[in-house]
């Protein structure tokens, strides 16, 4: 599908968006909530679907209430999420690595060093 902005600012409606959009009715509706109990909507991120749900049902369920999506939307969903995730846990890994290295350079070379312990142990 197309993506970007309509002529009057709206971004074009692509299973993505109505994805999104979905998954905001689904955790503000409580009849809609309550259709998806067994979907565990309480875990669902803002824009990406648990992994081991029943998608073909959730597709059926989201159409009937005019939300218009397939598999490849959600499964484009999910990776972007996971990617961003892995990314996050990356970044977060290198700086606390970092962190530990200065800590330990504190600790080995400081005005007095403290024997027993290293930071790459716990």
């Amino acid at each position: 599908m197309d993506r970007g902005l309509c002529a009057n600012g709206e971004p074009y409606m692509n299973g993505e968006n109505e994805l999104k959009r979905f998954i905001q009715r689904c955790k503000s509706d409580p009849e809609l909530f309550k259709q998806l109990s067994e979907f565990g909507v309480e875990k669902w991120g803002e824009e990406h679907l648990p992994l081991d749900i029943d998608i073909d049902k959730l597709i059926e369920l989201a159409s009937r209430n005019e939300y218009y999506f397939d598999k490849a939307d959600i499964f484009t969903c999910q990776c972007k999420q996971l990617h961003n995730f892995w990314m996050f846990e990356m970044e977060n890994s290198f700086v606390a690595r970092r962190y530990l290295a200065r800590i330990q350079f504190q600790i080995s070379h400081g005005d007095s060093t403290l024997p027993g312990i290293d930071c790459y142990r716990y």
